[in-house]
């Protein structure tokens, strides 16, 4: 009785079977794919083992860092920093290269670098450097500067974000944004004596 309706409906509207054909089929060669690509990434994960890059400010100086009328900072700051790519088998492009500098959550310096690839295994030396000059907003923030100016010290976050492609033999496949936070404590520029301390960053995708 069921197969004698849906002849019937068929014959009555040729157009509806043909749309409920095409779906269904649509539907198969989707799940299909959604399939094979989950299995091709647990294959990759499998053999290659990608790893999380590492990331490590080297040094931080400040010349200049001063509120001035109106709060507007007047800035100057030199970093470096290194960058790791720890794959044995994956290489790793990295595009839309920036870095930030933020006091108290606020950003104050910007400064775009040159997209770069590191090799498996690789390491490479950025410098960044941030100079100018950029309004603060607050109150509190701009005590917090006073403040750890008479301590010596100026707690800055440091940024890198950067469009990861991922290279693996011959073919190279989109990754994810990289993101890279250095929380530092830089020496004031009047604090001779004030060593800086290589510090870890943490990195998010």
């Amino acid at each position: 009785m069921g197969s004698a309706s849906r002849v019937v409906s068929c014959l009555c509207c040729p157009c509806k079977c043909l749309a409920c054909g095409l779906c269904s089929c649509l539907c198969s060669i989707l799940i299909s794919l959604l399939v094979t690509v989950a299995v091709l990434a647990l294959v990759f994960y499998l053999l290659f083992r990608p790893h999380m890059i590492a990331a490590t400010v080297d040094s931080a100086s400040l010349t200049h860092f001063s509120l001035g009328s109106n709060s507007i900072l007047s800035y100057s700051l030199n970093v470096t920093m290194t960058v790791r790519n720890p794959n044995k088998h994956v290489g790793l492009y990295y595009d839309n290269v920036e870095s930030l500098a933020l006091f108290e959550g606020q950003r104050f310096g910007y400064a775009p670098l040159d997209p770069f690839y590191q090799s498996t295994e690789a390491t490479t030396r950025l410098t960044p450097a941030f100079s100018g000059q950029q309004p603060i907003q607050g109150d509190v923030a701009a005590a917090d500067l006073r403040s750890q100016q008479t301590d010596g010290k100026f707690n800055i976050d440091v940024k890198l974000n950067a469009r990861l492609r991922v290279k693996v033999w011959a073919f190279k496949v989109p990754g994810p944004k990289s993101k890279v936070t250095c929380p530092l404590s830089v020496p004031a520029p009047a604090a001779n004596s004030a060593q800086f301390q290589p510090t870890d960053c943490k990195v998010w995708f």
